[in-house]
């Protein structure tokens, strides 16, 4: 394994990984297939609604958006099913999902075949340089498994990666809200104390170590997946946030990098307060 491919490893990631799923490997035959069985499944369970993928120009870009839903997170599938659908698969996307994903051998195959990635800056990059679009969730584990009281806030934790890469290669930020996922469980305490007390940080790549109330489990423990409830989503793509009045150099810029974080981050919340105010009852929308 070359220093590219294990600099964005973490704990047992290095060990059980294949170097394949850092790759982006689009298979046409799981988007002609598995795709369109995957988006009737998804739209009939969670009433799925998108919109705004007019918004999206052609070549490559980075779209970012809001993780919820712990680690049964079906939004990158939705999205790209979706996307699939209306765009054709001239312009492809690959999504980045976390390592846990990665790791079921059985699942991995298929999620690789389905246009996910690893989540790291090294697999972004080789999306970039290809000059396709990757879709990225950048508040990764710790929005994901952020308190039921907070499910309508955009955190990405301060993770500005996002930026910095789209300033590198001179490519478009395209925010992407989502509503409605993290009501498919309830998370009652986050546990990023007790996260860091079993190095969940360092074997799982996981800050949090939550309480939540969920199916199977009726009170599920620690950052494993739950049957989520039937909860109706939402998801709106923003307008692009180009990156040309700056130069590449900029990803060195703190300013810079700061200003541009802040607008993104503002405009979904602010999208995200919207969508949130439509909606009459939790989970039925």
């Amino acid at each position: 394994m070359n220093k590219a491919h294990s600099s964005g490893r973490h704990g047992i990631a290095r060990l059980l990984l294949p170097d394949y799923v850092d790759e982006p490997q689009l298979d046409l035959r799981v988007v002609r297939w598995i795709h369109p069985v995957v988006e009737r499944l998804l739209s009939a369970y969670f009433r799925l609604e998108v919109e705004g993928f007019d918004n999206v120009p052609s070549g490559s870009a980075i779209l970012v958006c809001n993780h919820n839903s712990g680690i049964s997170f079906t939004e990158p599938f939705a999205i790209s099913a979706r996307w699939y659908r209306e765009r054709g698969t001239d312009d492809r996307i690959y999504c980045m999902v976390h390592d846990a994903m990665m790791m079921l051998p059985g699942l991995r195959r298929l999620l690789v075949g389905f246009g996910c990635v690893r989540a790291s800056r090294d697999t972004c990059e080789r999306v970039l340089q290809r000059g396709e679009k990757v879709l990225a969730f950048p508040g990764g584990n710790i929005e994901a498994f952020r308190k039921w009281s907070r499910r309508n806030k955009i955190d990405f934790a301060g993770h500005k990666g996002f930026v910095r890469l789209a300033l590198k290669y001179g490519v478009p930020i395209i925010p992407v809200v989502a509503v409605g996922g993290h009501e498919t469980f309830v998370v009652l305490h986050e546990g990023r104390a007790l996260a860091r007390a079993l190095r969940l940080p360092q074997i799982l790549r996981s800050d949090m170590c939550p309480v939540f109330l969920g199916l199977p489990w009726g009170i599920g423990f620690g950052p494993v997946f739950h049957f989520p409830l039937p909860a109706k989503q939402r998801v709106r793509v923003l307008d692009p946030i180009p990156v040309d009045a700056h130069k590449p150099e900029d990803a060195d810029n703190p300013a810079v990098v700061d200003a541009l974080y802040n607008r993104v981050v503002s405009s979904m919340q602010t999208t995200m307060d919207e969508m949130a105010a439509e909606r009459r009852w939790p989970v039925l929308g």
